[in-house]
């Protein structure tokens, strides 16, 4: 019988396992493998990594965590990461206020896009507490946002466009992705849009006079702190 002669010895498969194990560089850095280097990019580039969009890079960033998240340090940023939604992202550490801010928060929000954000976040919520996908249609959005049309604005036509610009800044951040004549909100929304954030936001609205339903703002409120308990 020849079989054993294929099978590699004791010695050769310890020689193999450190030949695919990372290296230190000169200076006696463990270097991170190509797999997980592209995966830190993909971090860095966000606006996050999706785990059912992308299986290869997630397992890889499972597999590899604690090494990934050691390089993430060393920018001070931090990884968030959610393992029953699949996704993924990194912010900034908040452990040292005076480090170099290498990520921008959420800007360039006009007063629409982050009501927009407010109500796809209480849909996420209230569509993942039934362990359902949060799907919304246009219609859906349009309905939901008639509410917080200014009281002096008479024109239908261009707050209907003011909704698809909307729209479209959320689906191009990676927040909204298009299914036929709907949207799936992306569970990382209640990651990114977190209860402080969301308080902040109803906040500003109140400072600023803002046309906001005493109604819906309770109602944003409840959903603000959902996650708090």
């Amino acid at each position: 019988m020849n079989s054993s002669s294929n099978q590699a010895s004791p010695a050769q498969a310890a020689g193999q396992a450190q030949e695919a194990a990372p290296r230190p560089d000169a200076l006696g850095v463990r270097r991170l493998v190509d797999e997980s280097r592209r995966v830190l990019v993909a971090l860095l580039q966000g606006p996050f990594i999706d785990g059912r969009r992308d299986a290869n890079r997630w397992g890889q960033l499972l597999r590899d965590r604690s090494a990934i998240e050691a390089r993430l340090a060393d920018m001070f940023l931090e990884l968030v990461l959610d393992e029953d939604a699949q996704v993924a992202f990194v912010r900034q550490s908040e452990e040292d206020t005076d480090a170099p801010k290498l990520l921008r928060k959420l800007s360039g929000l006009n007063r629409l896009d982050s009501i927009l954000l407010l109500v796809l976040r209480q849909h996420l919520l209230t569509q993942s507490s039934r362990g359902q996908r949060a799907v919304v249609s246009q219609r859906e959005i349009e309905q939901s946002l008639a509410a917080y049309r200014r009281s002096t604005s008479t024109d239908e036509a261009g707050f209907a466009r003011d909704i698809r610009a909307s729209v479209t800044k959320l689906q191009k951040a990676g927040l909204l992705a298009e299914e036929g004549d709907s949207f799936e909100v992306s569970p990382v929304l209640r990651l990114m849009v977190t209860p402080d954030t969301a308080r902040e936001f109803i906040s500003l609205y109140r400072q600023a006079g803002a046309d906001m339903p005493e109604g819906e703002s309770a109602q944003q409120e409840e959903a603000a702190t959902e996650d708090d308990n």
